[in-house]
């Protein structure tokens, strides 16, 4: 019988993936397209986010901390009643052993969705051209385009969602601003159960605030699951003694022996 905890294979499989690469240097950030900011680098958030985006104290493998929620001002996330009811009944399987059981989808692998990737813990790299600004990840080597231009996304509702949604970038003020819709219903906001519907709408803001560190906000809109939007924002930090490095999730699960195949219904678990 396995005796895995949700956090005991994330940190056996963090350790294993250390040993198994040769260390990257960072890239040195070139200059970027006239007129936009230059955000080039590898990024990364050194803080308590992804455990939960609002204040809470210490629980297992958890360590107390504050919020990221600057909007409402109380730093409540404003679920509806019937949403705040559905958080309750998630967290009473977070600490499964088994994945499949487990309500997180990211101790499955699945994709975390935005803007949980940015802030997991693991770096992330910003390249920019006039037409697209690419964010490529080290969690699982994921990647995520931007276009930049006028046109908005689609609106939500039209195509299948996906796990990080289909983004449409601008610069405004100094900043590069992304909308996204058509998500799927599946990711969480962070490992305290903190979720959304199909009906999400994510507009990120990313800005210079010096040359090592970037403001990040992110506003979510989501009718089905919200009484109103509602604004996190934190700090990113350049990386610049080393690059990306490897983090293949599901290999890990394959090394850990195990089984990563589930239904598409895992989230009625």
């Amino acid at each position: 019988m396995r005796h895995w905890t949700q956090w005991t294979w994330v940190v056996v499989a963090a350790v294993a993936a250390v040993t198994q690469v040769v260390l990257a240097q960072a890239p040195t950030p070139g200059p970027a397209p006239a007129g936009q900011p230059n955000l080039q680098g590898v990024w990364r958030a050194w803080n308590l986010a992804r455990f939960d985006l609002e204040a809470h104290g210490a629980r297992p493998g958890v360590p107390g901390g504050l919020g990221f929620v600057v909007d409402p001002p109380d730093g409540k996330i404003p679920y509806r009643p019937e949403a705040l009811e559905k958080r309750k009944q998630l967290l009473t399987k977070i600490y499964e052993a088994d994945p499949y059981k487990n309500s997180d989808p990211l101790v499955k692998c699945y994709l975390p969705g935005v803007p949980r990737i940015t802030y997991m813990g693991w770096p992330f790299e910003i390249i920019q051209n006039q037409s697209n600004v690419a964010f490529v990840y080290e969690w699982s080597h994921k990647k995520r385009l931007v276009p930049l231009g006028a046109k908005p996304p689609a609106p939500a509702g039209e195509g299948e969602g996906n796990w990080l949604g289909m983004p449409r970038g601008r610069f405004e003020n100094g900043s590069l601003v992304i909308d996204i819709t058509n998500f799927n219903g599946y990711t969480w906001f962070d490992a305290a159960a903190n979720h959304h519907s199909d009906a999400l709408k994510v507009t990120e803001k990313y800005t210079p605030m010096g040359a090592d560190v970037l403001q990040y906000e992110a506003t979510i809109t989501d009718p089905k699951t919200f009484t109103r939007p509602w604004t996190i924002r934190m700090s990113l930090q350049r990386q610049k003694d080393i690059g990306l490095l490897d983090y293949e999730c599901t290999a890990m699960l394959d090394e850990l022996g195990i089984h990563h195949t589930w239904p598409r219904d895992f989230d009625a678990q």
